[in-house]
């Protein structure tokens, strides 16, 4: 992963940390799992959400991601 993508995918994680019901980003509902996926240009972001604390649970290219 190229730093300058690093930091497009840290920069989205703050913004979901800062507001989880965000209209803004490509967010959406896992199939299955209590869990949320967000796009992230070729990456996707797959985590969960507690109240106020946010697990990212994988990060990785699409495709990739969602095998287990």
């Amino acid at each position: 992963m190229q730093p300058k993508q690093a930091r497009r995918i840290r920069d989205v994680i703050k913004l979901i940390a800062e507001n989880p019901a965000r209209d803004d980003l490509d967010i959406k509902k896992m199939v299955n799992m209590d869990a949320y996926r967000v796009r992230v240009g070729q990456y996707r972001v797959i985590y969960s959400e507690d109240g106020h604390i946010l697990d990212v649970i994988r990060v990785g290219v699409r495709g990739d991601v969602y095998k287990a």
